[in-house]
């Protein structure tokens, strides 16, 4: 058998990782990098019978000799064409897509188990919700679905661990035990809000403040959230300007690949200049909330509803 795991999202990789290793069961398991450990050795590895485990396994990361951008010393065919059928190998590449101009690597596409690796978001992160929910034998009402999609964040392994502690409580969840047992992910929100903020969608940036209002979450740690968020955004865009790659602004940056990734998209719409804009209109509601000028609610809130709404202009 043999698994292919293409993606940007390193943690989301793993976690499929883990779930294949769960599925498959293998008495031997061995993890070779084929951007820096001995060729010959990994070679060595997939041609040779196996005297001592009934089920091996070989994990192979950093497989881009299966994209157009090779970091390798392999060619695709020495790896493809020696696959023997009594082991189950996995390969592990963090790109965006298999070349399939190759005929190896279309022949492997057709043949392999290709799991997708890219970050999670709003299009994508529903099915694979479903996905785990189907895992875990669990079944869960539709509007607690939704709640759960709309709050629960878009990290894998987060998302993970709050179905596990749900199917401790029951294998039947209502909208009541989900937002009872959910721990709301501040960062999935925090991205809604600043995206309203974008957009200058005043209801939706209304409706996320109460919604960490009523988490008892106090306006200023709300306003640093968004800041934050905003500067992220802004260093994104100036690194990008740079010309700076993705990989790059991760160590940089000291971000995971998914959150670059995703905010990445958003960088994309503004110039630098406009996000140091956003950035002085939060810092001036900050110094009104402060200076005790205006209730912390009400000046939020007066912040708010005073952007204006782009369909007026």
């Amino acid at each position: 058998m043999i698994y292919v795991l293409i993606g940007e999202d390193a943690s989301r990789m793993e976690y499929k990782l883990e779930r294949i290793k769960k599925e498959e069961n293998c008495d031997q398991i061995d993890r070779f990098n084929c951007a820096k450990d001995d060729p010959a050795e990994i070679q060595n590895e997939l041609v040779t019978m196996n005297l001592f485990a009934q089920k091996p396994m070989v994990i192979l990361t950093n497989a881009t000799f299966l994209g157009a951008k090779n970091t390798t010393p392999f060619k695709p065919e020495e790896i493809l064409t020696n696959i023997p059928e009594d082991k189950v190998v996995v390969m592990m590449a963090e790109i965006k897509k298999m070349d399939t101009r190759k005929k190896v690597i279309k022949n492997l596409q057709n043949t392999a188990k290709v799991l997708d690796c890219m970050p999670l978001d709003e299009k994508n992160q529903p099915g694979e919700i479903q996905q785990m929910i189907k895992e875990r034998k669990l079944k869960m009402d539709r509007d607690a679905f939704d709640w759960f999609c709309a709050n629960a964040g878009y990290s894998q392994p987060v998302l993970a661990g709050q179905l596990d502690k749900l199917a401790l409580y029951s294998n039947h969840l209502t909208l009541a035990d989900v937002k009872a047992l959910t721990t709301v992910e501040p960062t999935h929100n925090v991205f809604k809000m600043t995206d309203a903020l974008f957009r200058k969608d005043r209801i939706k940036l209304l409706e996320l403040y109460r919604t960490f209002r009523g988490q008892n979450m106090e306006p200023q740690a709300i306003l640093g959230l968004l800041a934050g968020q905003i500067r992220f955004v802004y260093q994104v865009r100036v690194l990008m300007d740079s010309g700076c790659k993705k990989e790059e602004m991760m160590d940089i940056l000291k971000a995971s690949s998914g959150r670059i990734w995703n905010t990445m998209k958003n960088a994309n719409r503004f110039r630098a200049d406009q996000l140091l804009d956003h950035l002085a209109l939060l810092s001036n509601l900050d110094e009104t909330i402060k200076s005790g000028r205006m209730d912390r609610d009400t000046a939020f809130e007066n912040f708010i509803l005073q952007i204006q709404d782009p369909s007026n202009r």
